[in-house]
């Protein structure tokens, strides 16, 4: 029976050190328990960074910082990912600096770019490519599709469709109602 119960116990003790942490508590100057990288859930009050967050990160009146998200991200705040983001985020204002494949749903989404995905914000800005932006005001690099009131991109693969449509390559660089590359 002793060996049962310490062959047990190394084996839980083994799976802690390999683990992830699976909570985290965030604030400012506080990260408990202290790990980089989170597999469940990390909830961070006023601002919290760690390198990743597989699963979900929980943000109240808070600056939720994290390297790489795969999951969902809800913040009563600013989300900011400054690597990939593979999910949902949703946030007052998300700011994205990697590739994002999913969902960003904020009053604000400022990323870098939407692989596979959609923005959908009052103001989506983004410096490359984006598949989907629907908001008030949307702006990329280049874009597929862009529902909104002011739509602009440097190159449309795609369609527009607002009440102004501005694209370098459209058929025409400005147009109401839609607008759709010219070659």
């Amino acid at each position: 029976m002793k060996r049962i119960a310490l062959v047990s116990l190394l084996l839980v003790l083994s799976q802690a050190v390999l683990a992830e942490t699976p909570f985290q508590f965030a604030a400012p100057n506080l990260r408990a328990p202290d790990d980089p990288k989170v597999s469940g859930i990390r909830f961070t009050v006023i601002h919290g960074r760690n390198q990743s967050v597989r699963g979900i990160d929980v943000g109240v009146i808070s600056l939720s910082e994290t390297g790489n998200l795969f999951g969902a991200s809800v913040v009563l705040g600013i989300g900011k990912v400054n690597g990939d983001m593979v999910g949902f985020a949703n946030s007052a204002i998300n700011v994205h600096t990697g590739s994002d494949t999913g969902l960003n749903a904020a009053f604000v989404n400022r990323v870098n770019s939407v692989k596979t995905g959609a923005n959908v914000g009052f103001v989506n800005i983004s410096d490359g490519y984006t598949m989907l932006d629907l908001g008030g005001f949307n702006l990329s690099g280049r874009s597929s599709v862009q529902l909104g009131f002011l739509n602009v991109t440097r190159r449309l693969t795609g369609v527009q469709i607002g009440l102004l449509n501005l694209a370098e390559n459209g058929f025409l660089p400005m147009f109401p109602i839609f607008n759709f590359p010219r070659n």
